[in-house]
């Protein structure tokens, strides 16, 4: 077999098998998730686009609203999550923006991370959907979904994890309020599709830096996550409720953290974007 041919194989033994119970897929299923993966193995463009395109696809497929790719640290019990890199499409700046405050509120941590480290403790791929991990009930009843979910018009959600090394590739997907959960069918499509693309999961993340992003507060990992996106000082601090003094001060921390003097350079050391990352 070709590389082309083994970029395309579906392997059964790399699926939950949880996933392959009452989780039919049919045949112009397969046919769809083979061509997906036929198009981007046959990509010549950088990492980041064939990611986009991919995830771009997916989501129609299965008729979700919007998507987002991290790379990861902390993800073991009782531990933080800590993103280094993001990627997304179909969600507004607001919307973005409360994710990752949510995602670092020690008080009020996601809801479904607990169960999300405890599915991914043995080290393994894992694709659960938002009642798999929290019912209705406690969601609803939850100062997290008044203070973030609802706000931003977020309800149901697959999350596939993806360990690479001490990183977690983390893919999810979303639909907004009111929209119907993901059935066993398109839960089980995400990870079949996420698990064939190993090479889209490598993130070259310095040496490291890592372990260097558990040092920082969770108000400076906040920070730190909207400078990956790009934003600048004032929209940060428009954002934050925070003066642009303030974020100015927290900047400094984080560059001297991480060794570096400037945004443009953090962006350089996070963010790859010279084409080394595309393989091939």
């Amino acid at each position: 077999m070709d590389d082309a041919d083994q970029s395309l194989e579906i392997k059964p033994q790399s699926i939950d098998p949880d996933l392959l119970v009452d989780a039919p897929m049919s045949a112009e299923d397969v046919r769809a998730l083979v061509g997906l993966l036929g198009r981007i193995a046959g990509m010549t463009e950088p990492l980041l686009d064939r990611r986009r395109a991919l995830m771009d696809e997916l989501v129609t497929l299965i008729g979700a609203r919007s998507w987002m790719w991290s790379t990861s640290t902390g993800f073991g019990p009782g531990e933080v999550p800590m993103t280094v890199g993001y990627q997304y499409g179909g969600l507004t700046d607001r919307q973005i923006g409360m994710i990752i405050e949510h995602s670092q509120d020690p008080d009020n941590e996601p809801l479904e991370n607990a169960p999300m480290s405890d599915a991914l403790a043995p080290g393994k791929h894992v694709t659960r959907s938002r009642r798999d991990l929290v019912a209705d009930e406690e969601l609803y009843a939850s100062p997290q979904w008044e203070m973030y979910r609802k706000p931003i018009g977020m309800d149901h959600f697959l999350f596939s994890l993806y360990p690479v090394g001490k990183y977690v590739s983390a893919i999810g997907v979303h639909r907004p309020i009111g929209a119907p959960d993901f059935t066993p069918r398109e839960r089980r499509m995400v990870h079949v599709v996420v698990s064939q693309i190993d090479w889209l999961h490598r993130v070259d993340v310095p040496e490291g830096d890592g372990e260097r992003t558990t040092d920082l507060s969770p108000r400076l990992r906040v920070v730190f996550a909207l400078l990956l996106q790009g934003w600048n000082r004032k929209r940060i601090a428009e954002h934050l409720g925070l003066t642009a003094n303030t974020v100015a001060g927290y900047q400094k921390q984080i560059y001297r953290n991480f060794g570096v003097s400037s945004h443009p350079e953090l962006l350089v050391r996070f963010v790859r974007g010279d084409g080394g990352d595309t393989p091939g």
